[in-house]
């Protein structure tokens, strides 16, 4: 890559202009100066010659320092600085430009090799488990992945019982404002567009705020660490030969303990410190200290993946069933309890500027449903004419999200009593939906749990003739607490309202919670070793051919639609017939297709759903059976409760009318 740039990026009167930024604590950067990738929160300065400088919390208090007019500018990190002779790509060390009251700051620079070809050869010695496969599709991490991993590595590090990892901190990612012919970059298109894709993803909801481009440099500011790598520290012996060749396996052993690898990993990016005051490497608990450097192929491990997921999932039960007397009282800044018709939410901003409220008190739910945890994930579309999917998040969570169609005019006949009743009524907001589901369940009635109402960060208007301003109307005095201040329901932003998925069992039923009955899927059991892969193959076989037997046709479900029971010891129960007791969850309109209940007990199920409805003070105005989630096991039988009626969960609640919820001030407190 080039590293000439054509004019200076920095003109010398701009970090005056600069300077009352300078002074802003990170925290306290106002938005236009605020971005995030793969959950990294940067500082962001747009320069007046077109480049643009992202400063990580710990460059921040350096920000004069890493100005590129300080380091970057007529080339001064190659005249001033030295290129280090152990890296393979375009590595300076250098001391910033002193400035007056500001002490220099010593970095290191590396050109990002992002979408360039991985010259990537690893002995047969090296003590890792590499596959070949994995070498040959090696990609080179992007800035913004490479320093989003090294975050969570430092983090990781310093969890309890594992070794704390000293590595550089990540400081900055300066993209000169220039632009190189392709065949100047090393880059192919074919590389560099999963990147792009990558990152295009991350930035859905914040207005694309960072772009990877394939003609400009992407420049890494890391901090310099003091010493000597493991390689020069045995030439010049410093230490033994024994403890040289034991320091790399004991590094990616400690890193693999923190979840992740290097692929090229070598004693040249270990980094030794030598005593001030005594001959020797520093030590501690009798082994050496090292420091790790060079991350652009930095990977989590799978073991990685699988710990983080069921330690995720494990956290998020915790949490949802805690006592109301052990959720803390403080709440961290940012977020704030607040009550909307009558349920409590825990309220926060997005860092894509988009506006979440969790269900519940506990500040900890909040994350757990940041938009990267649920709509990057793998989904299943579940509806053909509107936004419903189903997912498993990132953390190992089974959701279904739904776009409301709050605002839009419902598309019914208006010459039939039916239709006519729902254009007058209109569909319900976000907030009305999550109120009569939680209504309709301490009436007693089995209802999906709503987990959080998210409002997208960027605008979405609707075309007039589709728009129905009641319900904006409604809430139109009621805001956000401060300093969003806005109103909670707003036209011209799209609303998703997050559902538990219900599989068949109600997760936080009363026997559940009660521990007399616990349930776990077929796919976490084998991973969580209570069943062999063995076990598994043939669970699920058996599965897919008795419900071909029984005639149910959707066999294309995955093996984590399907769970099963546990009795109080954690012991799996089987059935009559030995196998696994398996429990699967279907809506009542697809059991009757599959001809697994005739009409007469289909339309029995709908009337009995709207009397309990009623009977709870609501009116159902379009109730239909794919609004109702019915249990049975693999062969089509039905499960029934105590009174032999069959279990029965709603699941939509878009067109239920609660007359007792009215829109009033006084069920909105903050």
């Amino acid at each position: 890559m080039s590293t000439t740039p054509t004019r200076p990026a920095f003109d010398p009167d701009e970090l005056q202009t600069l300077a009352s930024i300078f002074d802003t604590p990170f925290d306290q950067l106002p938005s236009t100066h605020r971005v995030q990738a793969f959950g990294v929160d940067y500082a962001h300065i747009h320069t007046q010659r077109g480049g643009d400088l992202y400063m990580t919390r710990y460059g921040w208090p350096h920000a004069r320092q890493l100005m590129p007019i300080n380091w970057y500018a007529d080339q001064y990190f190659c005249r001033h600085g030295q290129r280090l002779p152990d890296s393979t790509g375009h590595v300076y060390y250098v001391s910033t430009k002193p400035i007056e009251h500001h002490r220099s700051v010593e970095i290191v620079v590396k050109f990002s090799r992002v979408g360039q070809e991985v010259p990537l050869e690893i002995a047969t010695t090296f003590p890792d488990d590499v596959k070949p496969e994995e070498i040959a599709t090696a990609r080179f991490n992007s800035p913004m992945e490479e320093f989003s991993m090294m975050m969570e590595l430092r983090q990781r590090s310093r969890q309890p019982g594992r070794v704390p990892l000293l590595t550089q901190k990540p400081l900055a990612i300066y993209v000169p404002p220039q632009e190189f012919e392709l065949w100047r970059t090393g880059r192919t298109h074919s590389r560099f567009r999963s990147h792009q894709r990558r990152l295009k993803e991350d930035q859905q909801e914040n207005g694309a705020a960072i772009q990877l481009d394939i003609r400009r440099d992407y420049m890494m500011i890391f901090q310099w660490i003091k010493g000597i790598n493991a390689v020069q520290a045995m030439k010049s012996g410093q230490i033994k030969s024994v403890d040289f060749h034991a320091l790399l396996p004991r590094a990616i052993e400690e890193l693999r303990a923190a979840g992740f690898r290097v692929l090229d990993n070598k004693p040249t990016h270990l980094i030794l410190r030598q005593h001030h005051r005594k001959p020797g490497m520093v030590q501690r608990h009798g082994h050496l200290t090292y420091g790790l450097v060079d991350f652009e192929l930095l990977q989590h491990t799978e073991a990685h993946h699988q710990e983080f997921k069921h330690a995720q999932r494990e956290r998020y039960w915790s949490i949802q069933s805690k006592a109301p007397e052990q959720i803390p009282a403080e709440m961290p800044p940012g977020l704030t309890r607040v009550k909307v018709l009558g349920v409590d939410y825990v309220f926060g901003k997005a860092p894509n500027g988009g506006l979440i409220w969790a269900v519940g008190k506990d500040p900890a739910l909040f994350d757990f449903f940041l938009t990267d945890r649920w709509r990057r994930t793998p989904r299943v579309k579940l509806a053909l004419t509107h936004e419903v999917y189903r997912t498993r998040t990132r953390d190992n969570i089974h959701v279904v999200y739904r776009q409301s169609r709050v605002g839009e005019r419902p598309h019914m006949d208006p010459f039939y009593e039916a239709g006519k009743r729902i254009r007058e009524y209109g569909y319900n907001s976000p907030f009305e939906e999550v109120a009569i589901a939680e209504s309709l369940r301490k009436a007693g009635l089995t209802c999906i749990h709503p987990r959080a109402i998210y409002r997208t960060g960027h605008e979405s208007v609707k075309a007039g003739y589709l728009l129905d301003n009641r319900r904006y109307r409604f809430f139109n005095d009621l805001h956000t607490p401060a300093p969003e201040n806005a109103p909670i329901l707003s036209p011209n932003h799209d609303y998703y309202v997050i559902w538990g998925h219900w599989r068949g069992v109600d997760p936080q039923g009363p026997e559940v919670r009660a521990g007399r009955l616990g349930f776990i899927d077929l796919r976490k059991a084998m991973d969580d070793g209570l069943i062999t892969r063995a076990d598994h193959d043939r669970t699920y076989e058996n599965i897919q051919n008795r419900l071909l037997a029984a005639g149910f046709l959707d066999t294309s479900r995955g093996d984590d639609e399907y769970l099963l029971t546990l009795d109080h010891k954690r012991q799996i129960q089987r059935d009559a017939q030995g196998d696994f007791k398996i429990t699967l969850s279907a809506d009542a309109l697809t059991v009757y297709d599959y001809g697994l209940i005739d009409e007469a007990g289909y339309r029995a199920m709908i009337q009995r759903a709207e009397d309990k409805i009623r009977h709870a003070g609501c009116e159902p105005l379009n109730l239909s059976g794919n609004h109702l989630l019915l249990s049975l096991n693999p062969d089509g039988v039905l499960r029934t409760n105590e009174i032999g009626k069959p279990l029965m969960c709603l699941c939509n609640f878009e067109l239920i009318r609660m007359d007792t919820c009215r829109l009033d001030h006084e069920s909105f407190t903050t």
